[in-house]
């Protein structure tokens, strides 16, 4: 007589769970598309500040808050919409590890990560650019169109624009670079699209912050940083389509265990950031931007130092072993 046996509550346990995760397999797509809201609201807030320049408003009522202490943060429409730019890579980091660990990663998903990665950091940021430098060139006057009719103004815009394409470019080149599963998922090949927006949503910040600052050197840093923003943008867009490797952040220094001194350094960074945050932010994006090149100067260098030192070694004549 065959007997059946019965299921215990253990052999439930694991298909109860996979249930579970399958009913949760929604939340990646959910927070991608929050990432793709923020960069159109980033590109909203844009317009907003260029209406209330339009409008002839004086800086001080294009605040967008309406609260003392969140226009002290956040003192115009355009600092609003860089900010929401950095909520936008904090949804992105967070789609992929919620993927995973629903186990819900599928090809659509990566799909519309990357047009919303488009939207949030290659439209809204040469946006947010464009507005800021429009306001600059303008000064408190309307002129018919200061992007067009000021070299720098020119300027702006072209490199705005090759900002676009190159991260069209770069987000399609890592769709079909990570496509293959034996990709390295530990640097990045070119600045990522999110590191390059944080730099111009960081300068954007700071610019704004700064504004009606009387401290000449912060008056000196922050017009300089106005003529050279052209400059950087073109940089920052070439640097996302090279082939550079830039180390994945939060698996370098975020994931496992850290040393002691990382965790006091990030406990400071942490610190600063609160006393100073559009400072420090504008100070670890470009570092982090910088850090690719120095990185792959100092490994040819190294590798140089090493196969000279190699050949040097070949060439001496060797002693007579034994005394």
């Amino acid at each position: 007589m065959k007997v059946v046996g019965t299921r215990s509550d253990s052999d439930d346990h694991p298909r109860r769970r996979r249930r579970k995760l399958r009913s949760l397999a929604f939340m990646p797509t959910l927070i991608t598309l929050g990432n793709l809201l923020c960069g159109f609201a980033a590109i909203h807030f844009c317009m907003r500040s260029m209406y209330g320049f339009g409008a002839g408003a004086a800086p001080v009522l294009t605040g967008a808050l309406g609260h003392p202490i969140l226009e002290r943060m956040l003192p115009s429409f355009l600092s609003v919409g860089a900010s929401l730019v950095f909520v936008g890579m904090v949804l992105d980091c967070f789609d992929g590890l919620v993927a995973r660990i629903t186990r819900s990663t599928t090809n659509f998903g990566g799909q519309l990560d990357s047009l919303a990665d488009m939207v949030s950091f290659g439209a809204a940021p040469a946006a947010l650019m464009i507005a800021f430098m429009t306001k600059e060139l303008a000064g408190d006057s309307i002129v018919p169109s200061p992007i067009s009719d000021h070299f720098l103004g020119r300027a702006t815009w072209m490199a705005a624009a090759l900002y676009v394409a190159m991260a069209a470019v770069r987000l399609a080149r890592f769709n079909v670079e990570h496509a293959d599963a034996d990709a390295d998922h530990r640097t990045f090949r070119g600045m990522p699209s999110p590191a390059a927006a944080a730099i111009l949503v960081a300068l954007i910040l700071f610019q704004e912050q700064f504004r009606f600052e009387e401290n000449s050197v912060m008056a000196w840093l922050r017009n300089t940083l106005v003529v050279t923003t052209p400059i950087l943008t073109v940089t920052i867009a070439v640097l996302m389509v090279s082939r550079i490797p830039y180390r994945r952040v939060h698996r370098v220094y975020l994931a496992g265990r850290q040393p002691v001194w990382q965790v006091l350094v990030f406990m400071l960074v942490v610190v600063v950031f609160v006393s100073s945050p559009s400072i420090t932010l504008l100070a670890l994006t470009i570092l982090y931007g910088i850090s690719g090149p120095l990185q792959l100067v100092m490994r040819r260098f190294r590798g140089r130092s090493g196969h000279v030192a190699s050949d040097s070694d070949e060439h001496r004549p060797k002693q007579a072993s034994g005394a």
